[in-house]
């Protein structure tokens, strides 16, 4: 989509949703003003520790878990007895909801921060695990048998097959998992935080403020988009020979 039709058809939403407050009262749809003024708010009142607590705790839990689900992934990948073990374990744990972990984790332990940290991994290290091992298994084995025919060290069969393979589904899996973490730790802020964007939400619905509840979500879905825009950056940058060898076609 060109950049100029997401303008217009945000630029639509907002008409729409101001057109809406005209016929509904202000804790339904408040005035496109007031959700301006919110967000100003959070600005001058210093607010922006919330939102940075919440950006913090969605970077570590992606982080722990794309460290845990590279080991899996990788030793899945490299031994069949491991794979049939665990794969089941991971599938299952795939299916648990972000809110039985909440429950779980408010049980287990007494650290906020530490629950918090462990709903993010345990809820993202499925799809991390499954789309690294993908990655891994795509690795050409007539690619693999020349690699190895040079007899390479296990740092030079890593860096120069492995690596160069995998990592474009290690960036995909980081864009598709920002979103569903994006979403796991508003749940988990609710239930167990006193702080960050998930805890102004439930300030905010216990006052009926809708508008402040907007603004901060907008705030979440603007730190989505541009860590998704840096991701892309990224991704352009590392895999631009893909480019080159396109032309090249």
């Amino acid at each position: 989509m060109k950049r100029s039709e997401t303008f217009i058809s945000l630029f639509l939403v907002v008409v729409a949703w101001q057109l809406a407050s005209y016929f509904f009262p202000v804790y339904l749809f408040p005035p496109v003003n007031l959700i301006g003024a919110e967000l100003l708010a959070l600005i001058v009142d210093q607010q922006g520790y919330q939102a940075l607590s919440t950006f913090a705790r969605i970077l570590a839990g992606m982080a722990g878990a794309f460290i845990f689900g590279g080991f899996l992934a990788f030793l899945m990948g490299r031994s069949d007895l491991f794979n049939r073990l665990v794969y089941p374990v991971v599938n299952l744990l795939q299916g648990v909801p972000a809110l039985s972990w909440v429950v779980i984790a408010i049980i287990w332990f007494r650290h906020t921060e530490f629950r918090i940290w462990f709903i993010m991994v345990a809820t993202t290290l499925p799809a991390f695990t499954f789309q690294l091992l993908d990655s891994y298994r795509a690795i050409s084995k007539d690619l693999m048998e020349m690699t190895l025919s040079f007899r390479p060290s296990r740092l030079d069969y890593l860096r120069v097959l492995v690596l160069p393979t995998v990592v474009p589904g290690i960036l995909t899996a980081w864009k598709v998992n920002l979103g569903n973490a994006s979403r796991v730790v508003v749940v988990a802020e609710l239930v167990g935080a006193t702080s960050g964007i998930g805890y102004q939400l439930l300030q905010s619905q216990q006052l009926f403020n809708l508008a402040a509840a907007i603004a901060w979500t907008i705030t979440l879905v603007v730190f989505v988009l541009i860590t998704q825009s840096i991701l892309i950056v990224i991704e352009n940058r590392v895999l631009r020979y893909r480019a080159t060898s396109e032309r090249g076609l």
